[in-house]
């Protein structure tokens, strides 16, 4: 498989890793709520989070996460995998977080709440971006074994199979 492939089925992943911490963060505002005896935001509140999570995950995965595994998986060809990890992830959340930032102190939210959601974007980012890099290297790992030749069997093996 490709290069092309592998970060294909990198980039579905993260976005399924999106998704999924769409419903964690409901269901952890949900928790919340019911403790604090808070409005639990009607039935459609769920589904609603959760699609929007995953609307922003198509969206934050090819602008985010995959130029992110980009980077790193070519610095960690010149300057080793921790090197590329620590330049691809801090990346992605440095700009997750000056994303959220930006658009929450553009609609007039407080100091503190932009620093908030920054640190909260900025923490979002590693899931899927640790997805992909994972779902990537597993495919292209699967893509080689399937690659490498198998030896072709020898006498001796084919009669130490007969019974004796």
């Amino acid at each position: 498989m490709g290069i092309i492939a592998r970060h294909v089925a990198g980039a579905v992943v993260a976005w399924l890793v999106f998704t999924l911490e769409g419903l964690v963060g409901y269901l952890g505002l949900l928790g919340y709520a019911l403790i604090t005896n808070a409005d639990p935001g009607g039935p459609l509140a769920g589904p609603i989070f959760v699609l929007v999570a995953a609307m922003l995950g198509l969206v934050a995965v090819p602008v985010l996460v995959v130029p992110a595994a980009l980077i790193a998986e070519t610095t960690a060809r010149r300057r080793g995998r921790f090197v590329g990890a620590l330049i691809g992830g801090g990346g992605a959340m440095l700009l997750a977080a000056l994303c959220a930032a930006v658009t929450a102190l553009v609609t007039d939210v407080s100091a503190g709440g932009a620093v908030l959601a920054g640190l909260v974007a900025a923490l979002a980012a590693v899931g899927p971006l640790a997805a992909h890099a994972a779902t990537a290297a597993a495919v292209r790992g699967m893509a080689q074994r399937l690659r490498r030749p198998r030896p072709a069997p020898t006498d001796d093996d084919r009669f130490a199979r007969l019974p004796s």
